[in-house]
């Protein structure tokens, strides 16, 4: 995909109909976990630096699922949830290294929208309560099995 996000193979919106929600939704990862790790070394002699890394020395992003979740409203209106989980196995530091990719893949589809004539509505979020939305911790860890 555009931003650098692959999609997973988990059957995961097959397995949202057999279940009879209303939501469709697909997984998409990001990250690498041992090139998200940096040693102590590493920080010691860049931490400090008065300009950027070149690209092949910065840490990656550490491994982060996205679940893009949808379902209808109403007739004319339609909910898009898109939420980041990002790994434990991954160096903490980076934990919101993918937020700039998110928020550019974000950009794009309200681009798209916007220009199908669609009125938009953001919301920032924290969490996501497991009341059936696929996008929750609870079924990204229990469905899914990420940590």
């Amino acid at each position: 995909m555009a931003e650098g996000f692959d999609p997973r193979d988990d059957g995961y919106a097959a397995l949202l109909d057999e279940q009879g929600s209303e939501w469709t939704a697909i997984a998409l990862e990001i990250g690498n976990e041992e090139r998200s790790r940096r040693g102590w070394w590493q920080g010691l002699l860049t931490d400090d630096l008065p300009f950027p890394l070149p690209r092949f020395l910065q840490p990656s992003i550490p491994p982060t699922i996205v679940v893009v979740a949808a379902r209808p409203v109403s007739r004319s209106v339609a909910e898009l949830v898109v939420f980041p989980h990002t790994s434990r196995r991954g160096d903490p530091t980076y934990a919101s290294a993918a937020a700039p990719r998110i928020s550019a893949a974000i950009e794009r589809i309200s681009a798209a929208a916007g220009a199908e004539g669609a009125m938009l509505s953001h919301e920032t979020m924290r969490g996501i309560p497991d009341d059936g939305n696929p996008a929750s911790q609870q079924m990204v860890r229990d469905v899914l099995g990420w940590r």
